[in-house]
């Protein structure tokens, strides 16, 4: 038989039982905090651990000749030289390979797909994931090639008195010319093209009584595209200031930078300017990825130094730095800059912090990341190496 409680017994038992849930509760939110407290000390710990080495997970012998050049490419690397290209996945085998004879060979790669194209004379090279798509001969000396994530390939190449934009698809293909005249529109000095392939930028310099001034002007060829005169959505005149390099920064962000400045313009659609900064110190070394714009800029008040800076796209400084290293190459991986010399390494956080100050054993011609967390691979005269830092 259940046992019947008198009304002060209820009471008591009603008020323990608050008491028992109370405490549960509690017990229970102290335990999430110091999770919390714990998993972000783990993070804070992991995330600002300083390296000072490297351990190798796998190496293989490097059989090519010193002009030949490395890239990241999908989880692995290319391989480029005058005499070929190849494509390597991460376990050192071998995707695509292809031979051609070029002069002087310039690689541009967006996602799974990449086209090489000889400077100075009229052959392009289309590859994708599975190989060569397409082996094009222009009609006129290419001056530059760029390719988007699908394969679609725009290449500058320059005529008598008149420079021509030519638009392929990944199968060499033409799909639509367009051409500009030197005494009108100056001389071509850059072009870039978004990762979807519907966005167009180029840059051209005008000398005229003895003046320069350069000239960006933005095209998009889809449906947009289609209600502006030659595709032009816009332009700007950037005067004396020389703008010898623009770059997709992502799809819909495009950075047009200058000798003595820099400017951001959204493109989604047609371009609108989102910032520009002034760069007061001689610019050595251009760095971005798709959320940060850097900077190596001579640094006047340091014999030998540099200032590194490097900035959000919303035009805040996130790191602004000097440095004495004598680097090589540098460049901008999520939130950390790597600079390399051919005995040295060395990456910093955004957040200032050194991740890793290391001394190579012997020289090193690059060093490729790699998706993996902490993964790279070192490149030197004998090896190629897949290491981690430690």
């Amino acid at each position: 038989m259940a046992e019947i409680l008198d009304k002060p017994e209820l009471r008591i038992y009603e008020i323990r039982k608050r008491q028992h849930r109370k405490m549960v509760v509690t017990i229970a939110l102290l335990s999430l905090i110091i999770a919390a407290i714990l998993l972000g000390g783990i993070y804070y710990t992991i995330s600002n651990k300083k390296y000072t080495s490297y351990k190798v997970i796998h190496s293989m012998d490097k059989n090519d000749t010193s002009s030949a050049k490395y890239y990241t490419y999908q989880n692995g690397y290319i391989r480029m030289s005058r005499d070929g290209i190849m494509a390597v996945d991460k376990e050192g085998h071998q995707i695509w390979n292809d031979t051609y004879q070029m002069k002087d060979p310039q690689l541009a790669i967006k996602g799974d797909y990449a086209c090489v194209s000889d400077r100075g004379s009229k052959l392009l090279q289309i590859y994708g994931p599975k190989g060569e798509e397409a082996s094009i001969q222009t009609d006129n000396p290419i001056i530059k090639s760029v390719i988007a994530s699908q394969g679609v390939t725009a290449v500058l190449v320059s005529g008598d008195g008149k420079d021509y934009i030519t638009y392929y698809s990944k199968e060499g293909t033409r799909l639509l010319e367009r051409g500009t005249y030197e005494k009108n529109d100056g001389f071509p000095v850059d072009i870039c093209i978004s990762g979807d392939g519907d966005k167009l930028v180029t840059s051209y310099v005008n000398f005229s009584k003895g003046e320069t001034s350069s000239k960006v002007t933005f095209l998009n060829f889809s449906s947009t595209g289609k209600n502006y005169i030659d595709n032009i959505v816009g332009a700007t005149d950037f005067g004396k200031t020389l703008v010898a390099d623009i770059e997709f920064i992502n799809n819909n962000t495009l950075c047009a930078f200058g000798d003595d400045k820099f400017s951001v313009y959204s493109m989604e659609r047609t371009p609108d300017l989102l910032f520009t900064k002034e760069l007061k110190n001689q610019v050595k070394t251009v760095f971005y990825n798709e959320n940060y714009i850097g900077f190596v800029l001579k640094d006047l008040e340091s014999a030998g130094g540099n200032q590194i800076v490097v900035y959000d796209l919303k035009g805040k400084i996130v790191f602004d730095k000097t440095s004495d290293f004598d680097y090589s190459s540098i460049s901008l991986i999520n939130k950390e800059i790597t600079l390399t010399s051919a005995r040295d390494w060395l990456i910093y956080k955004l957040n200032g912090r050194v991740k890793l100050n290391c001394h190579f054993d012997q020289e090193i011609a690059e060093v490729l990341p790699m998706a993996d967390r902490n993964k790279y691979i070192i490149i030197n005269d004998k090896t190629i190496d897949e290491v981690k830092l430690k």
